[in-house]
């Protein structure tokens, strides 16, 4: 199980070695916030993943008293530019998830050297630190799209029109990809408890790769070094989704990976 939050801030003129801190968003968290951090959860007490992306943004330090008393992590490459770098530069701890301690405050670092003032994006993945390894069968992706007016440097819910139907069944969706003109992060909303909410980055344009752990299999074919079941469906309520955008985009792609692991359960009360 694993749940994505974002970090944002403008950050004033800097050099490459100055961190700046990045504000929690604070509109649309699942996750409470603690000063300028989140407050790390019982249940998601663990760093699965750290999406860093900024035009000039030359390093990424996330912050919490669990890391002492050796060096605050710091992180690079990251990705320089207004989209995510192709491939993606993403730090993927998935595998051996980092663990922080329950109630302490996380925060999030960076440094940036264009002269002048911007604003920078980070993106975290909690985990209760266990992957669940994505089932035996035969795995496809579904393709949807949408056409909603996305809020900037919020995260906004899309549903989705699916250009086809599945078979009835209940599905794992082991990875994904979400696509939008000025995107930066995307996470599904649960159709079954609990709500957390996990993500990936996301591209704006159509030759980009993904990183390699968000995807059921990569574009080798590669399966195995994925992030397992990211969660649980069924066929007659295909899950939304909260994109992170930093323009009112309109048009919206997504691609599920998934795999039918059984009959579909019952509607709750039914």
């Amino acid at each position: 199980m694993f749940h994505m939050e974002a970090f944002s801030s403008s950050l004033t003129t800097g050099t490459a070695q100055a961190f700046q801190q990045l504000n929690y968003v604070n509109v649309g968290n699942i996750i409470p916030p603690l000063n300028n951090g989140l407050n790390i959860p019982n249940q998601l007490r663990y760093l699965h993943s750290v999406f860093p992306l900024g035009v000039s943004m030359t390093m990424c330090r996330p912050q919490t008293p669990a890391f002492l008393p050796w060096p605050y992590w710091t992180l690079g490459p990251v990705n320089r530019g207004t989209t995510f770098e192709s491939p993606p530069r993403v730090w993927d701890f998935s595998r051996n998830p980092i663990a922080l301690n329950p109630t302490d405050e996380l925060d999030i670092f960076a440094a940036q050297n264009s002269g002048g003032a911007e604003t920078d994006y980070v993106a975290v993945n909690m985990s209760d630190g266990q992957l669940v390894a994505a089932p035996q069968g035969r795995m496809f992706t579904v393709h949807g799209t949408a056409a909603v007016t996305l809020n900037a440097s919020a995260w906004t819910t899309v549903s989705w029109t699916f250009d086809q139907t599945i078979p009835s069944g209940r599905y794992a969706i082991i990875g994904g990809r979400c696509f939008a003109a000025h995107g930066k992060f995307w996470r599904i909303i649960p159709t079954e408890a609990p709500n957390y909410r996990p993500g990936g980055h996301m591209v704006q344009t159509y030759d980009a790769l993904d990183a390699h752990g968000q995807r059921g299999w990569d574009y080798l074919g590669q399966t195995g070094q994925n992030w397992g079941v990211w969660v649980y469906t069924n066929s007659y309520i295909m899950p939304q989704c909260e994109l992170f955008s930093t323009s009112a985009d309109t048009a919206e792609e997504i691609f599920f990976d998934m795999v039918l692991v059984g009959p579909p359960t019952a509607i709750q009360g039914i």
